[in-house]
């Protein structure tokens, strides 16, 4: 009986126990939420002051501007003296207004005692623009720097109509607005409703590549309904909360609408941990003050011992987290030493050769000589780039397989052209050997092939010592695929080898051997990894067998469909005759301008140059029907940019407008440049720095 009731009474000991607990648990729950809420009302609110600071700021802009539209409206709409000093009210150095009479196309500033004429697209531009407001920051034209502008249009007593106009740099209005708050943990933007950020904070946190504040949240990998009801919050003009992923970590976004700029919006970003850190600290007092109320010893041990193995999980996860961010660290500052070496190394040698080649120019040998050299290190430069880019690609998912059917005996000539001149300047014996090859004409990616071959031949050559030996063996074996070639590349060099320490991460990002001898040897760290993850695209494998002193061998297992015909080869020698065709080149850099005019004119090409977009468009407008068989078109110009100028040649209304032929000639190589330029109506894009070749093959392919 007395052990019947006293197993009651530790039921009744546990259950109160499991009852106090539980219900500490939930009132835990509901102060942590209650003061998550209180928080968030605080952060609104801090917002909302911010907003109101920025639309004070605005407001007596406009008040400003307002005085001066007044003065200016009083004066003859044909003064033009008067006009420009209206244009230069006192105290406003910080600031430029123009005043334009919108019927004339006359504008007057204060930088000048007389007018002058706007075009006609400047001029409508400003016309569209009724009553007064702010416009979205925009690229002045004058200043080439992003600009605030704030409108007032008016009428003379004539009845001219006309319009002044304030515009004051970004970056004056941020140094005055207070964008970063919470002890320089949370920041702010200035976005419109698309989202579009228009005024950033200088705060360490806040994402300088990006353009529009979805792209942002996109990216980190958020709810799609969560950000589709951030949208049409903005689009609805709400005032509000949310909560993303942003830089790892869960942030809250606020957003307040502006009152004195229509459409716009303040939207503060902390992070949630900054803005749980008082309410953590009061639960956690509460949870002490919970266990003391218990009183059982036994719960204090277990608590005790649950709190003891969470913080040694935590300590071990932070230290886990702690060594592999140093490694990180190591990695990208080992990577950035050697990158720095390595561009300037090529880019003195650049610069040394270009210097005495200026100084020995009646010097033909000599001068040939130093172009050479200037040659070699200049392929260095683009290789070095060419991989940091390759690897952005693959790591962002953008890089494609082009599979097509090729001979495998072109990439093999290819490759004999580019690795056997270095190979024989170090007396080192280069051999291809096939066996069982029996299918030479497969489908595959010609330049990642080439890309995967040359890497693993080139660094074979680099640390390979004079006298050595490379051999690429290679073997064709039944696939396991149908109707596929399987095929096995061996590279095996008599070179210095590598420890097996670095064997096992000679695929990683960024790495390279640290010796005397490798270090003295250019590269980016990062061919073997683009190998490796090109194979992976491939669904291929790739394997190193290596021992320090004595050599290295690579192998790479890939799988190639055979294709149901022999396509025909364009022979590789032939030449292109472009005597008599026309071609309108549009670029505003006259380096690049030259070069290309040059290559151009030595193929027989008759070329019509333009500086920026606009002449280029009126160059070809102005020319007849027909006249012109080719433009080449760089895309990052003043006045009006490639994309804009492809789009307005193909909405004029003549019959070659639409046919003509548009390649974009450009340093923006990324995918989604290549997909802008498809987007506005351009039918190729050239990547700079020139690939000579691959110009005119693609010239050839338009222009017969």
């Amino acid at each position: 009986m007395k052990a019947k009731y006293k197993n009651r009474g530790w039921f009744l000991i546990i259950l109160s126990i499991i009852i106090l607990l539980i219900s500490g648990f939930f009132y835990l729950r509901s102060v942590q939420r209650s003061l998550w809420e209180k928080s968030l009302t605080d952060i609104l609110e801090v917002t909302t002051q911010g907003r109101h600071a920025l639309d004070t700021y605005i407001e007596k802009d406009m008040e400003m501007l307002s005085l001066i539209v007044a003065e200016a409206a009083a004066q003859d709409s044909q003064n033009e003296e008067a006009l420009s000093q209206c244009m230069k009210p006192s105290g406003t150095s910080d600031s430029s207004y123009i005043c334009v009479n919108l019927d004339s196309g006359m504008l007057y500033t204060g930088f000048l005692n007389r007018g002058y004429s706007l075009n006609d697209e400047q001029l409508a531009m400003l016309s569209v623009l009724q009553g007064k407001g702010i416009r979205e920051p925009f690229l002045d034209g004058r200043t080439g720097v992003w600009t605030l502008g704030y409108y007032e249009t008016f009428t003379w007593p004539d009845g001219t109509k006309g319009l002044v106009q304030k515009t004051q740099p970004l970056s004056e209005i941020a140094e005055r607005f207070s964008l970063s708050f919470y002890n320089d943990t949370g920041f702010s933007y200035v976005v419109n409703q698309d989202g579009d950020i228009l005024l950033r904070s200088m705060h360490r946190n806040s994402n300088r590549t990006f353009h529009n504040l979805f792209d942002i949240i996109d990216l980190q990998g958020n709810d799609a309904q969560q950000v589709k009801a951030f949208e049409s919050a903005l689009k609805a003009g709400n005032r509000g909360v949310a909560r993303f992923w942003y830089q790892e970590e869960e942030y809250i976004f606020c957003y307040v609408p502006m009152k004195n700029a229509p459409d716009w919006y303040v939207v503060s970003i902390i992070p949630n941990h900054v803005i749980m850190e008082q309410a953590n600290s009061i639960v956690k007092d509460s949870q002490v003050f919970l266990i003391l109320i218990l009183g059982a010893s036994v719960v204090m041990a277990a608590f005790f011992i649950l709190y003891r193995n969470s913080t040694r999980q935590i300590l071990l996860a932070e230290e886990k987290a702690r060594k592999a961010a140093e490694s990180a660290n190591i990695a990208k500052s080992r990577f950035l030493s050697n990158m720095s070496h390595d561009i300037r190394t090529p880019m003195n040698a650049v610069l040394g050769m270009t210097n005495l080649a200026l100084e020995h120019i009646d010097e033909p040998d000599r001068l040939q000589g130093y172009l050479e050299n200037i040659n070699v290190s200049g392929q260095l430069l683009v290789g070095l780039i060419n991989d940091i880019l390759d690897m952005s690609k693959i790591e962002s998912g953008k890089m494609t397989l082009n599979i097509d059917t090729a001979s495998l005996d072109m990439v093999l000539e290819k490759i004999v052209k580019i690795i056997q001149p270095t190979a024989a300047k170090k007396n080192l014996s280069f051999d291809i050997q096939l066996h069982r090859v029996e299918h030479k004409t497969l489908c595959f990616d010609v330049l990642r092939l080439n890309q995967i071959l040359i890497n693993l031949l080139s660094n074979a050559v680099k640390f390979t010592p004079e006298n050595g030996s490379i051999r690429m063996d290679i073997t064709e074996s039944p696939s396991e695929k149908k109707d596929h070639a399987h095929l096995t590349f061996c590279i095996a060099d008599t070179g210095i080898g590598m420890s097996q320490e670095f064997k096992d991460h000679i695929f990683d990002s960024f790495t390279r051997e640290q010796n005397d001898h490798v270090n003295k040897i250019e590269g980016s760290g990062l061919g073997m990894a683009i190998s490796k993850m090109i194979v992976d695209m491939m669904e291929g494998n790739i394997k190193v067998d290596s021992e320090a002193g004595k050599g290295t061998i690579f192998t790479v297992d890939l799988d190639f469909l055979i294709p149901d015909e022999i396509p025909i080869f364009q022979p590789s020698d032939e030449k292109i005759n472009l005597s008599g065709r026309h071609i309108l080149l549009a670029d505003d850099n006259a380096i690049n301008q030259q070069i290309a005019y040059e290559l151009l004119t030595e193929l027989g090409a008759i070329v019509t140059t333009a500086d920026d977009g606009l002449v280029c468009t009126q160059e070809f407008e102005n020319s007849p029907a027909g006249y012109f068989d080719l433009i080449l078109m760089d895309i990052q110009m003043p006045n009006m940019n490639g994309y804009e100028a492809t789009e307005k040649i193909r909405e004029m209304d003549r019959p070659d407008a639409a046919q003509i032929p548009i390649f974009a000639l450009t340093a923006d190589a990324f995918a989604e440049d290549i997909a802008a330029a498809k987007k506005a109506g351009m039918n190729s894009h050239l990547a700079k720095p020139l690939d000579i070749p691959g110009m005119i093959r693609e010239i050839q392919k338009y222009v017969k």
